[in-house]
């Protein structure tokens, strides 16, 4: 049985601007986050795109409460 988490048709990609807009947190932010490992991106190149669904699953185990 496949989930909706592994259908890359229901993924969405958010770059790292759209993403602070999001959560309501500067760019640096989500910088810091993606050092920390946090938060879950691909970087082709320099292109860095945020996987959103993974994103916000993370932050919610973290605590971050932020409606999103």
């Amino acid at each position: 049985m496949q989930t909706t988490d592994n259908n890359p048709s229901d993924r969405r990609f958010a770059d790292k601007t759209t993403l602070a807009q999001r959560y309501g947190v500067s760019p640096r932010t989500i910088s810091n986050w993606m050092s920390t490992g946090l938060l879950a991106f691909f970087k082709i190149k320099r292109v860095v795109r945020f996987d959103i669904p993974a994103c916000d699953a993370a932050l919610r185990q973290h605590g971050f409460t932020n409606n999103f």
